[in-house]
């Protein structure tokens, strides 16, 4: 009796291990523990995600937990000599090479909404494009200056949508133009100009809280509200210390952020006061991180703290022969100053890609 409980037992052990090898021969990425399938669909595009999230009802809750809906813009770089663009996705470290004929002898003047505003210096002609779906909108002519800075309020698609510009500066006066979308012409205003003598050009605009909001070279700060046609040169000036070779503004939920460069010091972070109009110097950017180009930039609440992507100033940079990204931790020293230089305004800008990409062409230009 003994004997037979003993060969029974050997007998379901062996069924035992028989079962289990064979789990583990027909074992599939379906059945990938959860720690382990989380990590491989967190390096998934968003295309490949919305893919993968059709397999089983694993998949696609593990899918759904990790999608990025707020992604980070793009940058778009512009060539000098044909109508050949280059897309670079932060997120992705990917590349994708795109040709626009239609953009022939146009330059970018701001971005927003996923929108490009685009300018013709020799027929003066401007057109909002959108790079991910060309789509194309004509806007009316106008001559503009080569340091001339241009900034609308939001995507062209919307009736609210205002172009604005300052056009000349005189001693006495200062001359404004706007366009609301759908208009039969430019709107002129003329205001008296209160600048400081040394003014030579307007530097950013970023529209925010309904008012654009005018940067200087010198540091002075302007402000223009369309719904009262009301132009205002503020007080005072932001701390700005010798040896500055470029700054960046941009807005995040009303609040105005400016940032100083420089050649041989970290960058200098501010943020303006809108009861005292003043501005203040900022150690961190409370979890945002600014993505900065010369003729706009963008800014986020970045959600990937484990990856460190947040709370960071991003800024586009070459590597030998290829274009890149590098991030200034704001609260933390770097020497990102040695590595960044001025490029030229024109070379590049940040653009929000839209969310139905994978229903574009865009992927069939990866690089």
């Amino acid at each position: 009796m003994v004997t037979r409980r003993r060969s029974k037992k050997k007998k379901k052990t062996k069924r035992k291990k028989q079962s289990s090898k064979e789990k583990e021969k027909y074992q599939t990425f379906i059945n990938l523990p959860c720690d382990l399938l989380q990590l491989v669909i967190s390096r998934l595009p968003l295309k490949d995600n919305i893919r993968a999230s059709a397999v089983c009802k694993t998949w696609h809750e593990a899918c759904v937990s990790l999608r990025v809906i707020h992604t980070s813009p793009w940058l778009i770089y512009f060539s000098k000599t044909d109508d050949s663009y280059e897309l670079y996705d932060p997120s992705m470290q990917k590349n994708y090479n795109l040709h626009f004929p239609e953009l022939s002898g146009f330059r970018v003047c701001y971005s927003k909404d996923g929108w490009l505003l685009m300018y013709n210096p020799n027929s003066y002609q401007l057109l909002f494009f959108n790079p991910f779906t060309r789509d194309c909108v004509p806007m009316p002519t106008l001559w503009m200056a080569y340091d001339q800075r241009m900034a609308f309020s939001c995507a062209p698609t919307s009736t609210s949508c205002l172009l604005f510009t300052v056009t000349s500066v005189t001693w006495n006066y200062i001359t404004i133009k706007t366009y609301f979308a759908n208009a039969k012409e430019w709107k002129t205003s003329v205001f008296k100009n209160r600048l400081q003598r040394n003014f030579n050009t307007f530097e950013q605009i970023v529209f925010s809280n309904g008012v654009f909001y005018c940067l200087t070279n010198t540091g002075c700060l302007a402000l223009f509200d369309p719904s009262l046609n009301y132009w205002n040169v503020l007080p005072g000036r932001p701390p700005k210390r010798p040896g500055s070779n470029g700054c960046f503004m941009t807005e995040h939920q009303g609040e105005i952020f400016l940032i100083y460069m420089y050649r041989h010091m970290n960058p200098t972070v501010l943020k303006l006061d809108l009861t005292s109009f003043e501005w203040a110097e900022r150690k961190t950017l409370g979890g945002l991180t600014i993505y900065a180009s010369a003729l706009s930039s963008e800014s986020r609440a970045e959600q990937q703290k484990q990856s460190g992507i947040w709370n960071c100033l991003c800024l586009s940079v070459f590597h030998g022969f290829k274009r890149t990204c590098i991030y200034y931790k704001v609260d933390e020293e770097s020497e990102v100053c040695f590595k960044w230089k001025k490029q030229n305004p024109y070379e590049n800008i940040w653009i929000m890609p839209p969310l139905n990409l994978i229903d574009l062409p865009l992927f069939d230009h990866r690089i």
